[in-house]
């Protein structure tokens, strides 16, 4: 399959881009920074901004499905101490901005228009209302959609796109994300009773994006819980 990668710098994105080359698909890597990737003869390198429509149409164009990888933006200069790591990403939750709002319906337009007809979005786990997890795990979900409401309301809205949208899609909700060990083990599905807080890797978040692109056709219009159970 031809993918086009949206995001494909980030720490999710730039491990589907593995993912998917290590599976013989030809890629697509459409970022702000295209220098990080180097293009070879299945991974062909695109400048485009979410904000645009006009540069994601010109990547997508061919393609047989999009994955988008794009979340809430850095807050800091690389030299503030906020900058790296997880400190990082609770500040870009705290201040999100409007990229998943903005950007994912773009995306979307962008997919009509270029004749893409499939398109997988990663999302958060605390965007789910915690029914199918236990007690301890709904009261987690529920604080942790308190704690980072900017950012829950900023996904929603570009969820709530991905759904009206006629395109055959799937969200992707993996629980909190890590630089923590490769594995691809991990539970997946709809309703999954994944564990929230359990640290997901983001080889193993690449894997079941690659998965809901290629070669999960029960996913399709699904909301797919991804993590440890």
């Amino acid at each position: 399959m031809k993918v086009t990668v949206i995001g494909a710098t980030g720490a999710t994105g730039k491990k589907v881009v593995e993912r998917l080359l290590q599976l013989n698909h030809e890629v697509n890597a459409v970022s702000r920074r295209p220098q990080v990737h180097t293009s070879t003869e299945q991974l062909h390198i695109y400048q485009g901004d979410v904000l645009d429509t006009s540069t994601m149409i010109k990547a997508m164009i061919g393609t047989d499905v999009v994955i988008s990888c794009i979340g809430p933006t850095k807050t800091f200069s690389s030299g503030h101490i906020m900058s790296k790591g997880a400190l990082n990403v609770i500040a870009a939750n705290f201040s999100p901005g409007t990229v998943m709002s903005e950007g994912m319906p773009n995306i979307l337009s962008a997919c009509q228009q270029a004749g893409v007809g499939r398109v997988v979005m990663q999302s958060g786990i605390n965007l789910s209302d915690g029914k199918e997890f236990s007690a301890f795990n709904r009261v987690a979900v529920r604080t942790m959609r308190f704690i980072f409401s900017k950012a829950i309301k900023d996904k929603a809205i570009a969820e709530y796109a991905v759904i009206a949208s006629n395109l055959d899609w799937v969200i992707v909700r993996p629980s909190v994300l890590s630089h923590t060990a490769d594995s691809v083990q991990y539970t997946a599905g709809p309703l999954a009773r994944i564990e929230p807080l359990h640290p997901l890797s983001f080889v193993d978040c690449a894997d079941s994006l690659v998965r809901a692109a290629t070669s999960e056709p029960s996913w399709i219009k699904k909301i797919i819980n991804v993590g440890k159970s």
